[in-house]
């Protein structure tokens, strides 16, 4: 096995004897001591808060979050160097390789490795920071991004931060889809669960305006007299997003929504009829 020596301005010292003289393995983020022979493991949490590994991430989050791509890869390749398994590395990079090097399927990859993570508090806060300021590129990635997200912030005191991160990616995705085709069985499956356990109206909002505002709509495309079509957005989106509303939990907004769509589903409906 190949051992890293560590600077003292980590802040990673031996629990026995004080010592600042270890070596790291990041890993297994076992740590040995060379001044008394002492051997331990470094927890996450421990890890990321020690000086060189918070240093780097929060320049790496500052470049990137600053457009600065190529130096928020550096910064977070060296996070990686000392903390494997940092979340929020992880992303930085694969969003670099991504989207300024052109290598598809980093992003997946990513995801892929996240769920095998028990992410830290701090770096479920950092991902919702860096998901946030990068919807434009990844929209494609809207279940990803919640699904890892609602994994790892499950404790109620954290659920009001939890409803907002999704009532800003969701609509924000919705809103851009280029068709109804979006709305799968599994993705009226993923709708439901998290309007069923949170409340987020502006994520339901999108989906109702949706009816009108979505690409494939009959009424974006001047296309009710096209039967087939007419009926088709119908069953795959119309439909969809009425089950969605129902499973809605209950809410100053539940019965709104349900007031409105039933109004523009009748309409649809009607306008289908014509």
């Amino acid at each position: 096995m190949k051992w890293g020596k560590l600077l003292e301005i980590n802040g990673i010292t031996c629990e026995g004897c004080g010592s600042t003289d270890v070596e790291f393995d990041p890993a297994t983020r076992k740590v040995h001591c060379n001044q008394c022979g002492r051997e331990m493991y470094y927890s996450r949490a421990r890890l990321g808060a020690t000086g060189k590994v918070a240093f780097a991430k929060d320049n790496a989050i500052k470049f990137f979050k600053g457009g600065n791509f190529p130096e928020a890869r550096k910064f977070a390749a060296d996070v990686l160097n000392m903390m494997q398994d940092n979340a929020a590395a992880q992303f930085m990079v694969a969003y670099c390789d991504e989207f300024c090097e052109g290598l598809s399927g980093s992003m997946v990859v990513f995801f892929k490795r996240a769920e095998d993570i028990p992410l830290e508090y701090d770096e479920v806060r950092d991902l919702i920071d860096l998901f946030e300021s990068t919807l434009y590129n990844m929209r494609d990635f809207e279940v990803q991004m919640v699904s890892l997200v609602v994994a790892n912030m499950q404790s109620m005191e954290d659920r009001p931060r939890l409803e907002s991160f999704i009532d800003a990616v969701c609509p924000f995705c919705i809103a851009r889809y280029a068709s109804e085709d979006f709305m799968t069985a599994e993705r009226e499956s993923f709708y439901q669960d998290i309007a069923t356990n949170c409340n987020i109206p502006k994520t339901c909002l999108a989906l109702l305006k949706g009816i009108r505002e979505n690409p494939g709509s009959p009424y974006k495309t001047g296309s009710f007299a096209l039967r087939r079509r007419t009926s088709y957005f119908l069953e795959h989106y119309v439909e969809p997003v009425g089950r969605i509303v129902n499973s809605m939990k209950a809410s100053q907004y539940k019965q709104k929504f349900l007031v409105a769509y039933q109004q523009v589903s009748e309409q649809y409906r009607s306008m289908a009829s014509q």
